[in-house]
């Protein structure tokens, strides 16, 4: 009896595996489709004379929802950089008579990999000329090499756009958020696995690694565009508990300059928060000096921040220098992390309501938002990024004594990413 329970469990688990598997799967290939449909409304928004590079990337969190990356069109007139794909070696293929053949071939993949390599000669005439044959084919690989090495050190492959003006910026991010809002309302089913409490978030901020970079030039102008919606507002539209223009309305549009000069009070908040995130005042998570924020003009600040729990020792073996441990292994380390993490959570909290208060420069209706990443720490269920957003007038109202503590620390809105 004991051994048929134990078989219907396994038989569950591999069950269980077998069907996240096949979300991930169906996710995974949503995505690829649901790119080429936003990336073809999003042209279709352009004039056919216009040349735009129109490249759009997804990706998707569990509990958090999926982010489409788009092109900042409203970030023109700037350059559009191309990191190049290593050249390709050359492929050769040397072929002799009948009887007396002889062959060399070299293949390479895409990173110039030799994958594969064939020589073959039947009389020593014929195996000396394919033997030449590879010595060509090896001296235009180091060629290829070469120019290689020359393209990572100057960079990039530039191609200039030709958007003249702040008005035309505006311009094309108004067709952004036409394109997004009509991909929203009539094709976002095609994200079939999306959760009520996720969402989808079509954004122009640059996605994480990748090979396209925006660099922007002078003084020229930044824009800042984000267009979100909700699973579960998508899911009351599909079942027709809401109508177009409802939907559409529930639809969150930010459009933002970001303002590229730099304030006194936001400066000094940075220099605030990396110093009381130093290992030695922390009680819980660490910085590395390394943040920075973004001001948005008539939406506010965003700070972006980056936390750490420990140091890798040798394998296998961390400290922990807010704890002053030494020498702990991973899962004491995790443990720790997993104590540690609401502490973190309600100290940054209260640290933003009592140095944000310092923040003269946002007007009442802005916002002051922490975007945090935290420190890694596989299956441990803590978030693996925190998002808290306050209202400017919640700050000023803490400091004139109109809100107490515990009413401001109410007003402040937690949004956590998907867990760990």
């Amino acid at each position: 009896m004991k051994n048929i329970f134990l078989s219907i469990v396994w038989l569950m688990m591999v069950g269980v595996a077998v069907a996240q598997n096949s979300v991930d799967d169906r996710m995974a290939r949503d995505l690829k489709v649901a790119e080429g449909v936003l990336e073809s409304l999003i042209k279709q928004q352009f004039e056919k004379g216009d040349w735009l590079p129109v490249s759009v990337e997804a990706s998707y969190r569990s509990g958090y929802g999926v982010t489409f990356s788009i092109p900042n069109f409203s970030n023109f007139p700037m350059n559009y950089i191309t990191v190049p794909r290593a050249p390709r070696a050359p492929r050769v293929h040397v072929q002799g008579g009948q009887g007396q053949s002889y062959t060399y071939s070299i293949e390479t993949d895409e990173e110039g990999e030799v994958i594969t390599e064939e020589l073959i000669g039947k009389v020593e005439e014929n195996r000396a000329k394919a033997e030449e044959a590879l010595r060509d084919a090896e001296e235009a690989m180091r060629d290829a090499e070469d120019a290689m090495e020359r393209s990572r050190s100057t960079g990039f492959t530039i191609a200039r756009t030709s958007v003249k003006s702040d008005k035309d910026a505006k311009e094309y991010n108004k067709l952004l958020t036409e394109a997004s809002k009509t991909f929203l309302a009539d094709y976002s089913s095609i994200l079939s696995q999306l959760k009520p409490e996720e969402k989808i978030i079509i954004t122009n901020r640059a996605s994480d690694g990748g090979n396209r970079y925006w660099r922007f030039m002078g003084d020229e102008k930044r824009y800042f565009l984000s267009i979100e919606a909700s699973g579960a507002d998508i899911k009351q539209f599909q079942i027709g508990k809401l109508n177009r223009d409802q939907f559409l309305a529930k639809i969150k549009v930010v459009e933002s300059e970001v303002m590229n000069e730099r304030s006194q009070d936001l400066e000094l908040l940075t220099t605030i928060v990396d110093r009381l995130y130093q290992p030695d005042l922390s009680t819980t998570f660490f910085t590395e000096d390394d943040t920075y924020y973004e001001r948005l003009k008539d939406y506010g600040v965003i700070y972006h921040m980056q936390v750490y729990s420990s140091n890798q020792l040798e394998r296998g073996y961390f400290n922990m220098p807010t704890q002053k441990l030494e020498r702990v292994t991973e899962e004491q380390r995790n443990q720790k992390v997993k104590e540690l993490y609401p502490n973190f959570e309600k100290e940054l909290k209260e640290n933003i309501l009592e140095y944000g208060r310092t923040i003269k420069s946002l007007k009442p209706e802005e916002v002051l938002v922490f975007n945090v990443r935290l420190t890694k720490c596989s299956e441990c269920g803590i978030p693996s990024t925190i998002e808290i957003v306050t209202k400017a007038s919640v700050l000023a109202d803490y400091l004139t004594g109109k809100l107490d503590k515990n009413a401001a620390l109410g007003k402040m809105e937690l949004k956590k990413g998907p867990l760990q």
